[in-house]
């Protein structure tokens, strides 16, 4: 009797979750699609305009799932990953705003994925890493702006790409190296894209995707050719068919020296030149403080090591002499240990960025032994011996050590002032006369 017990209560466990499981969720629809092999796909459709979130109890076996003109305005993380056999999916015409980076978890099996007609701003599309099936992706009718660099990563197995009707004026060239010319000897795989009714502005960033579509055995296929450019203005109406754009390059960089060094307090001029089409903006970088063997005694003289790094120099000079060359000139005056250091040269354009590195070392007289002295304690001054002199020494006196009158000219010795009576200095004076006037022996 309890075999026979248990027996039924397992059957009724079995019958009430596959009731569950056939549960159509309320406000949708479901249906099978019969095959071949006698087996059904479930297909289940939620259109009722007072649905905000997608149902939570969708069958697990379902195939196609549609959700269309709700008041739906996010997916959330995993919100299908209860259905991993789920091969479309079409959300359609809602008011979806964001979709989570990893809203289509578990979702190995997706083959095609509409977000038709929503308000999509941006789309995450690293989320596609978890669609490794994914053939088709329609995103017609949104807001989107942009489509950056790092998408064309996730779309490599893309065959079918839908961007019309949005506010794209250009691709990224990463995007269109997904679809290169078709040979004979290796050819491609079709890509169907759709462009049309796009703001797009015709410079080099479109110039490999018009060389394709050109192409007679290109593997894109437009969905309509008739594009027109709405920018430059002398471009403005010009249909893409019309226009022949140059090819965007990216900068190169090239500096008369990578390695300068100078003396402390001298002025230095740095230099690079940047080659591109369009022709770069260049802006100066310094990116690393200087290397310094004897840091005690530099830390001391400046505060190298407070500086924030890395950061723009606001003031220097550039030039373009002509379409696609620039040059650029930095100056520093009065170098000083805080200047040494790593200073990059970078140039950008629409083509992508690059850049030059110039090493400055300062060197100069200042070093650890003549800080050191400043730093210790002062001594007491040592006391001269007196100075005495020899009997044998004479002074010496200079003209520079005589006063100057008031010409500028030096003063005469001082006159002896004679003291002798007048009678005596007669006798004297005779005395010498006589001297002279004898004859010479």
């Amino acid at each position: 009797m309890r075999t026979l017990l248990c027996v039924l209560l397992l059957l009724g466990l079995a019958f009430a979750v596959n009731a569950q499981n056939d549960t159509c969720p309320s406000l949708c629809t479901c249906a099978f699609h019969g095959r071949s092999n006698g087996k059904g796909l479930r297909t289940v459709l939620c259109k009722n305009p007072s649905l905000t979130a997608i149902p939570v109890n969708l069958p697990s076996d379902t195939v196609k799932f549609r959700l269309e003109r709700t008041s739906v305005s996010r997916i959330f993380r995993g919100a299908f990953s209860t259905l991993p056999g789920l091969v479309y999916l079409w959300l359609t015409y809602n008011s979806i705003t964001i979709v989570h980076p990893r809203s289509f978890t578990n979702l190995t099996f997706l083959h095609e994925l509409r977000l038709d007609g929503n308000l999509l701003s941006t789309f995450p599309w690293e989320a596609l890493r978890d669609t490794p099936r994914l053939r088709t992706l329609g995103l017609h009718n949104n807001r989107l702006s942009r489509v950056p660099p790092q998408a064309a990563r996730f779309l490599g197995n893309i065959t079918y790409l839908d961007l019309s009707s949005n506010r794209l004026s250009t691709l990224p060239n990463e995007l269109t190296t997904l679809w290169p010319l078709t040979t004979q000897s290796e050819p491609q795989r079709s890509m169907v894209l759709g462009l049309q009714d796009n703001p797009w502005l015709c410079d080099c960033r479109l110039s490999i995707l018009l060389d394709i579509s050109k192409a007679p055995e290109s593997s894109l296929v437009l969905l309509d050719r008739f594009l027109t450019c709405i920018g430059p203005p002398d471009l403005a109406g010009v249909p893409f068919q019309s226009v022949d754009l140059p090819r965007c390059r990216r900068p190169s960089v090239l500096t008369s020296s990578t390695k300068v060094t100078t003396l402390l307090g001298s002025n230095v001029l740095l230099r690079c030149d940047a080659r591109g089409y369009p022709t770069p903006a260049l802006i100066w970088i310094k990116s690393a403080r200087p290397k310094l063997y004897n840091t005690a005694c530099c830390r001391q003289i400046e505060n190298v090591e407070n500086e924030k790094l890395p950061r723009k120099l606001p003031s220097f000079v550039q030039e373009s002499p002509r379409k696609g060359l620039r040059w650029s000139v930095i100056s520093l005056n009065g170098i000083s240990y805080k200047d040494a250091g790593e200073y990059r040269c970078r140039a950008q354009n629409m083509a992508g960025t690059s850049e030059a590195i110039i090493s400055l070392n300062v060197v100069g007289v200042i070093n650890g032994n003549s800080v050191s002295k400043k730093t210790a304690a002062p001594k007491s001054p040592l006391k001269q011996p007196p100075f005495e002199r020899k009997p044998s020494q004479r002074l010496k006196m200079t003209p520079s050590l005589f006063p100057k009158n008031v010409t500028g000219g030096l003063l005469s010795p001082p006159k002896r002032i004679l003291t002798t009576p007048k009678a005596n200095r007669n006798k004297m004076k005779r005395d010498r006369t006589g001297r002279q006037s004898l004859p010479q022996s």
